[in-house]
């Protein structure tokens, strides 16, 4: 489901299966094999977004995995290039901290926004059914009773496959 331009959010298919974001990625155009953020500007050398960045892309590329702070990329062009102030790098494992903190509340509240999403989908659809005309009922049957027929063909199909004695 995309929730803003580039980004998208996966919602579980199963109980065992997690939330998650994920921003889009593009190829350069100095390198196609490589690639980068969706809301990177090449020709700028530059962020798109840089003043409403996410948290994430504001501690990039360092991270903070509720022991210690790692980077998450070598490959960063500004890793190793010129003096870090120690005012800085605190403020750079601050951000990076609460970055961690952040995301973790949000992991926890995605199961209850996933609840309440479903909850208003399922009224939506609800108060729908119950506003179909009488034709628009009987197509419903219709189609949903063929549904049911191919269900079943499958079932005794996938029976009769499975079942050597036939």
């Amino acid at each position: 489901m995309n929730i803003l331009p580039g980004i998208t959010l996966h919602m579980p298919a199963s109980e065992q299966d997690t939330f998650y974001f994920k921003t889009l990625r593009k190829p350069l155009q100095s390198d196609p094999e490589a690639t980068a953020c969706i809301f990177y500007n090449e020709e700028a050398n530059g962020c798109e977004i840089r003043y409403g960045r996410p948290i994430s892309c504001q501690t990039y590329p360092l991270s903070f995995n509720g022991e210690k702070f790692v980077l998450s990329s070598k490959d960063c062009p500004g890793v190793g290039q010129g003096e870090v102030s120690k005012e800085a790098l605190q403020e750079a494992r601050d951000l990076a901290e609460k970055e961690f903190n952040e995301r973790r509340e949000t992991t926890a509240a995605l199961p209850a926004l996933y609840s309440v999403f479903m909850n208003m989908m399922i009224k939506q659809s609800a108060e729908a059914m119950q506003n179909l005309s009488e034709e628009d009922r009987k197509k419903m049957d219709e189609i949903l009773s063929k549904s049911d027929e191919t269900s079943d063909e499958d079932t005794t199909q996938n029976q009769s496959e499975s079942d050597p004695s036939e």
